[in-house]
């Protein structure tokens, strides 16, 4: 098969992925609780697990692209979501924000900046896609935004609140901010807010303005921060494998920042670094990231070297995303062919029997699970399968609402 976005055939492989995406996690993964259930390998949910916020928006957010595409069922899925956030078990009525998780073996009322800012993606989509609740939703967060997270002076977010919100963890992290990024990129697509814009640019600037340098290794982006933005480099050492703070730099992060660069770009952010650190994190994360028999090594330190080399799922979603992106604003034959050499990837070693995505493969590109168990995520994968159709001057949704059935 060709992998390429200009052939029709892969849009046809593309379009059966996500019917089959959907099938697998349709009929299980709304808990009769409300929220999203954590996924087992058999598709059904891993009780343990609740009802986990990050999941759970993700989901929202899928199912509601999904139904502006035309899935049967999607709308109902999404409006599930919806309801849990909007005004439901999901949303801290007392404090305000969201519950990192509900239910199961570990419920959670931290208010971590990473969900909450999920929820906004989550609501921003809910309104192109017309949802009850969808504006309350969006409303709500750009409020918890605005009162309790943004630091004018850093021109990012605080990372994580106790309930109350009386007491703020001194960490600062670029992952949290970045989808943060993604999310008020989205917010401004779907209510034209300035103000989203403009943060979504001071975020980005701040953490992956300095790829822009000329200065070798300038694309491996800091991590982790202290309170006042102090770079931590030597943070999680002893634990290089967390799945949201791993030691060292991640080629996948480098991969998600070129795409939302590109995004910011192509909605007529007219700055000189865009494109320059764009291209510099791609260029970055093949050189120092990819590595045989293919894939993206999970971490890599400060020499560019490889400290933790198991591929994750997301990191070769991410990776076609930029990849398309950049072929779109410079036309270079390069990014066409990383394009079509992930996606060969991702067809021989990530996709199972079923049509599903293994969120994890080790260095010899058999599945594992030494980070991650089951089936935690469709957000990823879904993404993945409309890159190839996405022009460069809409997001997902904002394209997904004015083009209901895919080509």
């Amino acid at each position: 098969m060709k992998y390429s976005f200009l052939d029709s055939l892969h849009l046809d492989f593309l379009e059966q992925m996500r019917e089959r995406l959907i099938s697998f996690y349709e009929p299980h993964v709304a808990l009769d609780g409300g929220g999203f259930a954590w996924l087992g390998e058999d598709g059904e949910p891993l009780a343990e697990k609740g009802s986990q916020l990050w999941i759970g928006a993700r989901m929202t957010h899928v199912f509601a692209l999904a139904h502006l595409l035309g899935q049967p069922g999607a709308k109902a899925l999404a409006q599930h979501g919806v309801d849990f956030y909007a005004g439901g078990p999901g949303q801290d009525k007392e404090f305000g924000g969201w519950f990192a998780q509900v239910g199961g073996d570990t419920p959670s009322d931290r208010k971590e900046l990473y969900g909450q800012a999920h929820v906004l993606l989550a609501g921003s989509t809910a309104v192109l896609a017309g949802l009850d609740g969808g504006p309350s939703l969006v409303d709500h967060a750009l409020e918890l935004l605005e009162n309790r997270y943004w630091v004018e002076a850093d021109g990012a977010c605080i990372e994580d609140f106790d309930r109350a919100f009386t007491c703020a963890d001194a960490y600062r992290g670029q992952n949290a901010n970045m989808h943060l990024t993604e999310a008020l990129i989205a917010c401004w697509e779907a209510t034209r807010d300035a103000l989203a814009l403009e943060r979504a640019v001071r975020i980005a600037r701040r953490i992956a303005g300095p790829a822009a340098s000329i200065d070798e290794g300038s694309w491996r982006l800091v991590e982790h921060f202290d309170a006042s933005w102090g770079k931590l480099p030597g943070y999680n050492r002893d634990y290089p494998a967390h799945p949201f703070r791993p030691y060292g730099s991640q080629p996948g992060h480098w991969l998600e920042w070129a795409k939302l660069l590109m995004q910011l770009k192509g909605l007529g952010v007219d700055e000189p670094w865009l494109l320059p650190a764009a291209e510099r994190l791609f260029r970055g994360a093949i050189a120092d990231g990819w590595a045989a028999p293919g894939g993206f090594v999970y971490t890599v330190g400060w020499d560019g070297k490889p400290v933790v080399d198991t591929r994750f799922w997301w990191e070769l979603a991410e990776g076609v995303g930029a990849a398309r992106l950049l072929w779109l604003e410079t036309g270079n034959v390069y990014y066409a062919k990383w394009y079509e050499q992930i996606w060969a990837f991702i067809d021989a070693h990530l996709v199972d029997q079923g049509g599903n995505w293994y969120p994890e493969l080790d260095a010899q590109a058999n599945p594992s699970t030494n980070t991650w168990i089951g089936r935690p995520d469709l957000y990823h994968a879904y993404q993945a399968t409309l890159y190839a159709c996405l022009p460069k001057d809409k997001g997902l949704a904002a394209w997904a609402a004015t083009c209901p059935r895919l080509p």
